[in-house]
């Protein structure tokens, strides 16, 4: 085990917090398509509906949660469905 020096400055960092922050995930998937990578897209929507409530989310959205669940398990979304769950998370 290591330890810190005793002025060392530390920051605690939270992934659920930032995984719900809708500006981290905007701005990822933002990067995400400037740098032509879909799955960068989909890989962090999935990290998102990881660190949230998905049935809860399907409910407020109206995106059927078999559509989520296909969306985590690799299925690869249309133009449509990607739109509405961006449009739902930003």
């Amino acid at each position: 085990m290591r330890k810190l020096k005793t002025h060392a400055k530390v920051r605690e960092i939270s992934p659920t917090k930032m995984l719900t922050d809708e500006t981290f995930i905007a701005k990822t998937v933002w990067e995400c398509l400037k740098n032509n990578d879909p799955k960068g897209v989909i890989e962090t929507l999935a990290a998102y509906f990881e660190a949230i409530n998905k049935l809860q989310f399907s409910g407020e959205t109206q995106i059927p949660r078999a559509t989520l669940y296909h969306f985590l398990n690799g299925k690869n979304p249309t133009l449509k469905t990607l739109a509405k769950i961006v449009h739902a998370v930003i």
